[in-house]
């Protein structure tokens, strides 16, 4: 009887160390083939163009590799076509040679990332601007620069601005010669601009909440008031410090 025990308990020993063994060798393919996966869709190719249509339903390509932020971008994105599909894109009537494009990609809450292409002829020239909701814009009166509105949705209650301007020639973010007022209407968005306005080809007026404090409770009763009190800012450009992107703002902090 015990030699029928003993070679029972052998033969349950035996087994449970196979389903063991079957069971430890299947997970590392399960993980390998998964791995596996991950690498064919990191390794999509990028398309070589980028093809909008405008409202007239003209057709403007423009190379992705040349435009290397959004191409960065892409690179890092596990389905690049659909990516691609969900950029959007605004067309800026600017009467200056070349088209000028504001592609925004990487949204999310209303808000995107954003680049300004600029296309004359053949030739693809870019600068990374803000991640926020895009609202308009205004040439100066040479026409050589351009500022750029942005919104930011603060609770569904509040929106509060920032303003960039960029130089349309060199195709470069021009910062504001003071920088106190850079950090309240460029460098972070803090007040809602209710208004703006080139002056000079050097300068431009802003319109504003006039309020002592732009904390949230102070900003929202300022918007639901019936008399909106506002007063106005004037800011001058400083040419001779143009930055390569809207980030390296964040950069020089």
């Amino acid at each position: 009887m015990k030699k029928l025990i003993t070679l029972f308990l052998i033969i349950v020993l035996g087994t449970t160390a196979l389903i063991i063994t079957i069971h430890g060798l299947s997970v590392p393919m399960k993980t390998a083939m998964t791995s596996s996966v991950e690498a064919e869709s990191s390794e999509e190719a990028i398309p070589d163009m980028l093809t909008i249509k405008d409202e007239n339903g003209h057709h403007l390509d423009l190379v992705i590799k040349d435009i290397p932020v959004y191409r960065a971008y892409l690179e890092s994105q596990a389905d690049i076509k659909t990516e691609m599909e969900r950029t959007q894109f605004e067309v800026l009537h600017i009467p200056t040679e070349g088209h000028f494009i504001l592609l925004k990609y990487n949204c999310g809450n209303k808000q995107c990332s954003t680049i300004l292409v600029k296309k004359t002829d053949s030739k693809i020239t870019s600068v990374a601007l803000a991640t926020g909701i895009f609202q308009d814009y205004k040439i100066s009166p040479e026409e050589k620069e351009v500022l750029l509105k942005y919104g930011f949705n603060e609770g569904g209650e509040i929106v509060r601005h920032i303003l960039i301007t960029v130089d349309l020639l060199k195709m470069k973010v021009v910062p504001f010669e003071s920088s106190e007022l850079a950090k309240e209407y460029m460098d972070k968005p803090t007040w809602p601009i209710v208004n703006y306005q080139w002056i000079d080809h050097n300068r431009f007026m802003i319109e504003l909440p006039d309020l002592e404090s732009s904390e949230f409770e102070t900003v929202k009763s300022w918007y639901a008031s019936s008399e909106k009190k506002t007063k106005k800012v004037e800011v001058t450009i400083d040419k001779e410090k143009i930055l390569d992107s809207y980030n390296a703002i964040e950069k020089e902090k």
